[in-house]
């Protein structure tokens, strides 16, 4: 299984298992994506395809969440980005306000 994999000069494998399209009325194009990916300790990890530029410096903050599962790794990255909009006051979100992941990354 690939789990037990031990490659020379290889120090993580992590395998996509999901992908979620998100629609959510904030966004100004209505959607983002969210990808869950599981590493070889069967923890599951998601992180958003959108970034927002914090207030604060205007840095890209994509959101990430963790899990046992695929369904808790995917509510918690939802729910950090709920935590980044809450943290900066918007309510909406215009194209200026966003930058998304390279296209190969999603």
């Amino acid at each position: 299984m690939w789990h037990d994999l031990v490659i020379d000069n290889v120090v993580k494998i992590e395998k996509n298992v999901a992908e979620f399209v998100i629609w959510m009325p904030i966004l100004p194009y209505a959607k983002m994506k969210i990808k869950i990916y599981e590493n070889q300790s069967g923890r599951f990890s998601g992180t958003t395809d959108l970034r927002v530029k914090r207030k604060f410096d205007g840095s890209p903050e994509g959101a990430i969440g963790w899990g046992d599962t695929v369904e808790e790794a995917l509510k918690d990255t939802i729910n950090y980005f709920n935590e980044i909009l809450k943290q900066d006051g918007v309510t909406e979100l215009t194209p200026e306000d966003i930058e998304y992941s390279e296209w190969s990354d999603f």
